[in-house]
């Protein structure tokens, strides 16, 4: 359940993250500053990334008390599955901070990251008639991707997609992120 609650949290906790910076037009002080570019974007995420580990902390701590409550209390697999909410945090994250790289305007931010995250999760759905095409949209759809993880099972596939949407959108941020 927390995967559903996440798909609607997210995006409205990235939407300010620079959309911010740029409307108060401190982005322009954080120019002023001997950092680049991507240190500011890097520094967002990762305050979004460890914000998303204090979160899973409070989970980690019901983890702990039921492995010293459970008999036999297999903690692997509720890893594994904590690790995938992590890395489907972080995707979201990294496409909430891109699309507030965008605009100046929060609300804009939270909506652009909504239609992304719906399109990723709509796109395993279209054109399923010719088999490239669907392994294609398949490998492109965010749906799923951590139901693995919650099972229990790292998947390389899995991992690869984690990896390159977080990179993606971390490095068009970079790209885009600018002095309006």
């Amino acid at each position: 359940n927390i995967l559903s609650y996440l798909y609607f949290y997210i995006p409205v906790l990235t939407m300010g993250l620079m959309s911010r910076e740029y409307s108060s037009g401190s982005i322009k002080l954080l120019y002023a500053a001997p950092i680049r570019n991507s240190q500011i974007i890097l520094g967002k995420f990762l305050s979004v990334m460890i914000y998303a580990l204090v979160m899973l902390a409070i989970v980690g701590v019901f983890v702990i008390y039921s492995c010293f409550a459970i008999h036999k209390f297999d903690i692997w697999p509720i890893l594994c599955g904590m690790f995938g909410i992590y890395l489907t945090i972080c995707a979201y994250a990294a496409i909430g901070l891109f699309m507030s790289c965008l605009t100046s305007y929060q609300i804009i931010a939270a909506v652009g990251t909504f239609a992304t995250l719906a399109a990723l999760s709509y796109l395993p759905k279209i054109r399923q008639d010719y088999a490239l095409v669907r392994d294609i949209t398949f490998w492109l759809g965010i749906n799923g991707r951590s139901a693995g993880f919650v099972s229990g099972l790292i998947s390389s596939d899995d991992l690869i997609y984690f990896i390159v949407v977080i990179g993606l959108f971390i490095l068009s941020g970079m790209k885009r992120a600018k002095i309006d």
